[in-house]
């Protein structure tokens, strides 16, 4: 009897000692799974695939108008009327502002008062020549300075002309810079003039793009003030040139303006389709990292990320065509691959199908379509 009273209490240590045992072995499994799970990057993917592209560029710019010109008074004087305002749209030839210009009028009577004088000399110079009664040679000085006083005059006529600021070509007054009264010297500004029926745009484009751009091709934009309606342009002209500074071409975008329904100084958002494609390697825009020449992509394979080095060619948008490195059906990563390294478990937890993509790129057309007309 002794002997199992003595025993029970050993029995019980012993039982709650592999009881304790058994609990930390459950926590221990579990601090282990979730530290596993943390190494698993949570990712979206899509896949690569093959179909058609339009090749598109994008760029910025500001509208300019084709004919503008800043009007400047060429003769001194005091302004004695102006006939027009800001805003006002007057045409080729019209009277726009007066200077006052007595002072060369005067100075055109007494230059035409001396050519008579001197016209009188050389004709009756050529009576006495005639008759043997002066020098040739005196002749001669009496014509040549009669022809120097007639450009005199000519040039006084000019002046007294320049009195008078009149429209170069038919356009909007968009600027006044002078009052009435006030004392102008020489080449002063009076006026700035535009003519909108014409405006242009000048884009910067990369020479690897330029290259297939052409005159004559359509150009869609939109400009930010008036909201989503969409504009139709053409390219005018390509610059034959490379900028050695920055790599680009400058192209220039006409815009017919005649509805007067755009203004200079007003900020577009152009888009050139330039070249289709049919039958390319295509995979989305936003799974590119890096800058041309050092581009990647992260593909996915048995559950881990794979940095591929690969080259793309011309984009649409949000598609871009792939070059080299990777071929249709790959699956890369479009979000999360910030914080990927070779090797890193993901967690995929979107896969955008090949249909999902036609369907996107439709719907992103027909909307555009409907927006433009």
């Amino acid at each position: 009897m002794f002997r199992l009273t003595s025993l029970l209490p050993l029995s019980l240590a012993l039982m709650v000692a592999l009881a304790g045992c058994s609990g930390a072995s459950a926590p221990t499994d579990t601090v282990a799974k979730k530290a596993e799970n943390k190494d698993v990057q949570a990712v979206e993917t899509a896949r690569v695939v093959q179909g058609e592209l339009t090749a598109r560029y994008a760029a910025t710019a500001t509208l300019q108008a084709e004919h503008e010109a800043k009007l400047v008074s060429e003769v001194p004087g005091t302004v004695l009327k102006l006939l027009v305002e800001e805003g006002d749209r007057v045409t080729k030839g019209q009277l726009l502002a007066r200077i006052d210009a007595e002072r060369s009028r005067l100075q055109l009577r007494e230059a035409e008062a001396d050519l008579q004088r001197r016209k009188n000399d050389v004709d009756r110079g050529e009576k006495l020549l005639e008759r043997k009664l002066i020098a040739a040679n005196t002749q001669d000085q009496a014509e040549s300075d009669f022809a120097i006083r007639r450009a005199d005059v000519n040039l006084a006529r000019l002046r007294v002309d320049k009195s008078e600021i009149r429209a170069p070509f038919d356009g909007v007054i968009t600027r006044r810079w002078v009052k009435q009264g006030q004392l102008m010297a020489a080449n002063d500004a009076v006026f700035d003039i535009a003519n909108f029926d014409q405006l242009r745009a000048e884009l910067r484009v990369p020479e690897r793009d330029a290259v297939a751009i052409a005159a004559g091709q359509p150009v869609d934009f939109t400009v930010d003030a008036l909201g989503n309606r969409h504009f139709q342009a053409k390219v005018e002209r390509v610059a034959p040139v490379v900028d050695r500074d920055s790599g680009t071409v400058k192209v220039t975008v006409n815009i017919d303006n005649r509805d007067r329904s755009l203004r200079p100084g007003l900020f577009t958002r152009m888009d050139i389709s330039f070249l289709h494609l049919t039958n390319a390697v295509l995979m989305p825009k936003a799974a590119v990292l890096g800058s041309r020449g050092a581009e990647i992509a992260y593909v996915i394979e048995d559950g881990k990320a794979h940095r591929q080095t690969i080259r793309t060619g011309y984009d649409s948008g949000s598609r871009v065509q792939v070059l080299e490195g990777l071929v249709a059906g790959a699956e890369v990563v479009v979000t999360g691959q910030a914080s990927l390294s070779e090797g890193s478990l993901v967690d995929v937890l979107k896969n955008e199908s090949d249909t999902q993509i036609a369907q996107n790129q439709t719907r992103a057309l027909a909307k555009i379509e409907k927006s433009g007309g």
